[in-house]
Order: structure tokens, then C-alpha cells, then sequence
């Protein structure tokens, strides 16, 4: 059920009747809700450039470093789902509210770690802000946009991330290089601040869906969802070993029995009669593969540049900008293409661009020149800026407005898990090779040999991701074009008896 905003008293807008702002109002209500985005790609990016320094302090393998990005995207990716109708509940501002301090405490806890034990558990806990952060940010855009401006709403969110994404690997090649990594997590705080004032002051406040309580709310489901994800995760991260395919084995049991009760439950947790419409399950699996995509050069990447280019972490951080600066230049772009082409051709287009982008860093060589790095990130940006935008607004048009909180809670959940999926395929593969060449699982990071070896794995991982792109290719779909249209009326008309 979709929900009417009110604004609280001082903010200076008034909500039309259709729940969506203009002018000003319009704007500043979007960049409060987006500051949270910006803020959890800052804090992800940063993460991400700090990693081979943390492999070197902590001497552990990359199968162990995975854990501190893939713990935070499991606890996001099995929350998600509850939080968003949490938010139905408490109301959409004050839980979107709760999430941005629940992140900077987070923050803090990594900042403060005494090991990478501590490390890993206050990414959890950054995970459960991430998760109420995620669950709500496109919900609030989808309401307060009008469908005529979405696309270009949703290429501007587009370049919101990029910009996190930009913002971060600059900055924390600095601070891990001049006070070490865990200065990473401190740039969080002012963020934070920023993104409850924001929030605050500029957000409509929406009302809590009537009738909805914690009783009401599908934990069975939850908890099932929950444990299938974690088992899914476990399994891929040890999938060379025999535990990890009974785990995939439980992965599957468990994902059955979730089914079932969701068919049966009257209020289940995730509706799957929308995986019913072919535009929004088959967009779903597609935007899947395109985060899967992007989690390939975004974990390894830096560990390319440190092991065989040599460089410092300063400028391993700097090497990383052309990627998100192509993803800022292009995203807005990618929007307005998709508000007139429609989806499929931008959308293939940037598959297109990843495609060969992928088949460049599957054939690099150890010490290319950094003009060659800096095209190949700067190419898979352009490639993001121009599918995520069609995929989002393919996703959302399948589905009616008062589905807007469910599909964006499944839209960032799907995100999460191909992000996390990405991550463990990545570290998988790189096992695999390794153990073709007599390797073992995990060679040790410092003998002279090991340059070689992982850029062996490196390519495997890479040609592996031309399959990837190839399953996003097949799965992008355009929606119906009046299906959106007529189930938007539809579904408000609905809702306008029931309030």
C-alpha cells in the first residue's frame, strides 16, 4: 500500500495529492534521501582501497578478507526484506532516520576495532544501517517523483552513487596512507550528521500504513529468508570444499520451505505474485548479474594494482576514480535515453560496453601502462551509467505505485546479493585456478611467485564474467507498456477507498 505524505511543520512543502512534490521542495527532499546512499558508496569504496593494507597487517588471504565487505552486504541483504515493511509500520522518515545512526555507530565500532574479529562484527552492524538505509531510499524517490520525471530521478541516483563511489577511493588511499586504514570509517560521521539533519528538516513524513503492526509481519518468512542467504554465502565462499556444496545443498532446502510459507502466509514477507510479471522477476535476475559485474573489479581491482603495478595505496585510491567519474557523466544521460528509447537499447548498449570491458582485463597484461587501467575502469562506468537506469525504471514500471516499498526493498535487496554473490565467485574462482595450478586454495601472499598466480586467477575470474554479462543480456526485458500505467491508477484508485 502506498502511503500519503504530510510534511511535519517548518519544511516548507506541501505534497500534492498524487504524493509528489514540486519545485525546491521536490529537490531538497531528494537530497536528503539520497544522502544516506552517498554516504553507505563513500564508506563501501573506501573499504575497498583499504583492503590489500589490511591483508598485509592482519596477514590473512583473500578467501578471509572477503568477509569484511561480504559480512556487511549478508546482514544488508537478509534484513532488507523485514526493514522495508518496518518502515510501513513506524513510518518511512522516522525509520530511514534510525537506519543513518544505527550506520554511524557502525562506523565508529570499525574505526574503534581491536582485530579483524571486531572488524567483521561492527560491519555487521553497519549492515543493519545499511539494510533500513537501502530498504527506503528508492521508496521515497518513487513516491515523491512523479512518473514522468522517474528516469531522470533514477539516473540522478545513479550519479548520487558514483559520486560516493568517487568520493571514496580518493580519500581513502589518503587516510589509510597517512593514518592507516581504520581512519577509513571516521569520514562517515560527518556524512551522517548531515544525512539525520537532512532528513529531518527537508523529508516529507509519510503515514504508517493502517493496520499494519509487528504481529502482523511475516517473521517465520524473515528468519527463513535470513538463513537461506547466510547458507547461500557460506556455501559460495567455500564451494572448493565438500561442506560448502551441502551448504549450497541446505541453501536450496531452505529456499522450498520459504516458498511454501510464503504461498501460504497472508501477510508474506516478499509477494510473489509479482515474480509473476516477467518484467519484474526477469529484470530482477538481470540487475543481479549487472551487480555481480561490478563487485569483480571493485574487490579485485585494488589488489591488481598493488600486486602487479606496484603502486601505493595513495594512488591505488586515485586509480579508481575514472570509474565512477564515467558513472557520474553518463548516469543522468542514461536516464534521459531510457525516458525515450525505453530500456532495452540503452540498457544493451551498456552490456555491450561491460562485454568488452571484461574481455580487456581477461587478456591484461601484469604491468600495462596505467593509461590502459584508467580506460578499462573508466569504460565499465559508462557501461553502469547506462544500464543501471533502464533496469531500475524496468523494475519499477512492472509494478503498480502501491508496490513501490515492496519492489524497492527487493530491488536493493537483489543488489545486495549480487554484490555479496560477486565478491564470494570472485574469491572462488580465484581458488579454483589456484588449485588447477597446484596452488592449494590460498598460496601465501608473499612468495616471490605470486604475482603470477594471481593474475592467473585474475583472468579466469574475468572470463567468467563474459557468461555473466551474456545472463544479463537475456534477462533485461521491457515491461508492457501499459501495464505501469493502468495498474498505477488502478492501485491508487484502491488505496484512495481504503484511506
Amino acid at each position: 500500500m502506498a502511503e500519503q505524505p504530510r510534511v511535519e511543520p517548518g519544511t516548507g512543502a506541501t505534497p500534492k495529492a498524487d504524493s509528489t512534490l514540486a519545485g525546491r521542495a521536490l529537490w531538497l527532499s531528494f537530497a536528503a534521501a539520497t544522502t544516506g546512499t552517498f554516504m553507505v558508496n563513500v564508506d563501501a569504496s573506501v573499504v575497498n582501497v583499504a583492503l590489500p593494507v589490511m591483508q598485509h597487517e592482519f596477514g590473512l588471504p583473500i578467501g578471509a578478507l572477503q568477509w569484511v565487505i561480504t559480512a556487511y552486504l549478508l546482514v544488508i541483504t537478509g534484513l532488507l526484506p523485514i526493514t522495508g515493511h518496518l518502515a510501513d509500520i513506524w513510518g518511512r522518515k522516522r525509520v530511514f532516520s534510525s537506519g543513518i545512526t544505527i550506520f554511524v555507530v557502525g562506523s565508529l565500532a570499525c574505526a574503534l576495532a581491536p582485530g579483524f574479529a571486531g572488524l567483521v562484527a561492527a560491519r555487521v552492524l553497519q549492515g543493519i544501517g545499511g539494510a533500513i538505509i537501502m530498504a527506503n531510499v528508492m521508496a521515497i524517490i518513487g513516491l515523491i517523483f512523479p512518473v514522468e520525471m522517474r528516469g531522470r530521478a533514477l539516473g540522478l541516483i545513479g550519479s548520487v552513487v558514483a559520486g560516493g563511489t568517487l568520493a571514496g577511493p580518493p580519500l581513502g588511499g589518503l587516510l589509510t596512507a597517512w593514518f592507516g586504514w581504520r581512519s577509513v570509517f571516521w569520514i562517515n560521521l560527518p556524512f551522517g550528521l548531515w544525512g539525520l539533519w537532512g532528513t529531518w528538516r527537508y523529508l516529507p513524513r509519510f503515514r504508517p500504513v493502517p493496520g499494519m503492526r509487528l504481529g502482523s509481519l511475516d517473521w517465520l518468512g524473515a528468519g527463513l529468508f535470513a538463513a537461506g542467504t547466510t547458507a547461500l554465502q557460506f556455501g559460495l565462499a567455500d564451494l572448493h570444499r565438500l561442506y560448502g556444496w551441502a551448504l549450497l545443498g541446505l541453501t536450496a532446502g531452505v529456499t522450498w520451505i520459504f516458498l511454501s510459507v510464503e504461498q501460504k502466509s497472508s501477510h508474506p514477507l516478499i509477494p510473489l505474485r509479482l515474480f509473476r510479471v516477467r518484467a519484474f522477476s526477469s529484470n530482477l535476475l538481470s540487475g543481479m548479474a549487472y551487480w555481480m559485474l561490478m563487485m569483480f573489479p571493485a574487490f579485485l581491482m585494488p589488489f591488481y594494482l598493488q600486486t602487479e603495478l606496484r603502486l601505493p595505496v595513495s594512488v591505488i585510491g586515485l586509480s579508481l576514480v575514472p570509474q565512477a567519474l564515467a558513472m557520474i557523466l553518463v548516469s543522468p544521460w542514461g536516464g534521459r535515453w531510457t525516458d525515450r528509447a525505453g530500456v532495452l537499447v540503452p540498457g544493451r548498449v551498456g552490456l555491450g560496453l561491460f562485454f568488452v570491458a571484461d574481455l580487456w582485463l581477461a587478456t591484461i597484461p601484469a604491468h600495462p601502462p596505467l593509461w590502459e587501467v584508467w580506460a578499462i575502469l573508466a569504460l565499465i562506468g559508462a557501461a553502469a551509467g547506462l544500464y543501471s537506469s533502464p533496469n531500475n525504471a524496468a523494475v519499477l514500471s512492472a509494478v503498480s505505485k502501491p508496490e513501490m516499498g515492496v519492489a524497492s526493498s527487493l530491488m536493493a535487496t537483489q543488489r545486495n546479493l549480487g554484490r555479496a554473490v560477486g565478491v564470494a565467485v570472485a574469491s572462488i574462482l580465484l581458488s579454483v585456478a589456484w588449485l588447477a595450478m597446484g596452488l592449494g586454495s590460498n598460496p601465501s601472499h608473499s612468495a616471490p611467485q605470486y604475482p603470477q598466480w594471481f593474475l592467473a586467477g585474475f583472468h579466469v575470474v574475468f572470463a567468467v564474467g563474459l557468461l555473466v554479462v551474456a545472463a544479463a543480456w537475456l534477462t533485461l526485458v521491457a515491461p508492457s507498456t501499459n501495464s505501469s500505467s493502468e495498474r498505477t491508477s488502478q492501485g491508487m484508485a484502491g488505496l484512495r477507498k481504503k484511506l
